[in-house]
């Protein structure tokens, strides 16, 4: 299980994150949804140790990992794709996917499953990074993270700016994911996303969480609220 505890962040004098308290574990997907600005962001870079607390605890599986960098984060099963996804962009995608694995241990997934997940990616396994599609690195730097064989897959708006036939077949591998054991931590604007994805929610504001549940705690108000928020 991965833990926020009461975790406080600041950044400089103004305070980003309160008191936020949110788990997940395995085979499960947890959706952090709400407006632009609302703290989500800096909800996953605290889950990878990204931002430091000022109060509060990061806990996996019992231990505390507060002050645990983020290498170390990543060795122990966490795996962060940001929203600007930064890929290697030098690279090819075969080489990204080669260097992602490198300082990892061997596990489920390997470069086959990965190209299995997203055949469009083996088919442009040999481009620079440069001349990938938006959909195309977005689906890069998901099978770059897999690489590594995390437990825990943390995702801040995979489907931002994406077309519609894209973000089918992002969702779709999202819901294999986590069919294969591993947890997500999903962060969307547009709440018909998790909607097709989450078991657990939790709707932030300013910083704070100002409801969370599983899904069938959300009431035709509340969805109708968080349906709203794209935009």
């Amino acid at each position: 299980m991965l833990e926020l505890r009461n975790a406080n962040v600041f950044y400089d004098k103004a305070q980003a994150l309160h008191d936020i308290s949110l788990q997940v574990d395995t085979s499960n997907v947890l959706a952090l949804v709400g407006r632009n600005g609302a703290g989500k962001s800096t909800i996953l870079k605290a889950f990878m140790g990204q931002v430091a607390l000022q109060e509060g605890s990061r806990q996996l599986n019992g231990a505390d990992i507060t002050t645990t960098s983020i290498d170390a984060c990543s060795r122990m099963g966490i795996a962060f794709v940001p929203e600007d996804r930064q890929i290697f962009p030098g690279l090819t995608a075969h080489e990204n996917l080669l260097v992602a694995g490198m300082s990892h241990q061997p596990g489920l997934w390997t470069m086959e499953r990965v190209y299995a997940l997203f055949p469009r990616l083996q088919e442009r396994s040999s481009a620079l990074g440069t001349s990938l599609s938006g959909g195309e690195q977005q689906m890069l730097a998901i099978g770059r993270a897999l690489i590594t064989n995390p437990s825990y897959l943390l995702l801040d708006e995979p489907t931002e700016g994406l077309a519609p036939v894209v973000v089918d077949q992002i969702v779709e591998a999202i819901t294999t994911i986590s069919q294969q054991g591993m947890a997500v931590i999903l962060v969307e604007q547009n709440f018909r996303i998790p909607q097709r994805l989450a078991q657990h929610f939790a709707l932030i504001d300013s910083g704070r969480i100002v409801w969370s549940g599983l899904r069938a705690g959300i009431t035709d108000e509340l969805e109708n609220m968080l349906s709203g928020l794209h935009g």
